[in-house]
């Protein structure tokens, strides 16, 4: 499991999010104009979370060929690998590595639909097989 200190934080997450849904290269001005309104990160701000991220490995870049001043950033790691990340970072943190404790909290704090609890259903079958 990579240091926590090694995942993206919350404001970082967001560009990340961006990136993968956009599913392409973006520039550091094109990321601030996609980010969600709610988020008032000003242009300087994602450029801090940019290297941040870039750091951290999380983010690559290749300059334009055209203007050595401009970077396109790409995400370095897949949405289900940082998820996958930051849930056993969450887990370890406030459930002392008790996975099931975890689920049972987040399980208890509303109401799951018909197509959800058949995704845990299949989720605890493929549980059963790997013991």
């Amino acid at each position: 499991m990579p240091k926590e200190e090694m995942l993206p934080s919350e404001s970082e997450w967001m560009i990340m999010e961006t990136l993968w849904r956009c599913g392409h290269d973006l520039t550091s001005a094109e990321i601030a104009d996609a980010l969600p309104k709610s988020s008032k990160m000003n242009q300087r701000m994602v450029r801090v979370l940019i290297n941040r991220l870039c750091k951290k490995g999380m983010l690559k870049f290749t300059v334009d060929p055209d203007d050595a001043r401009v970077y396109h950033y790409s995400a370095a790691r897949g949405r289900d690998e940082c998820r996958r990340a930051k849930s056993s970072a969450f887990v370890e943190n406030y459930f002392e590595g008790n996975r099931l404790s975890a689920a049972f909290t987040l399980l208890e704090g509303g109401k799951l639909s018909a197509e959800q609890i058949k995704e845990l259903e299949d989720i605890l079958k493929k549980a059963r097989k790997d013991i």
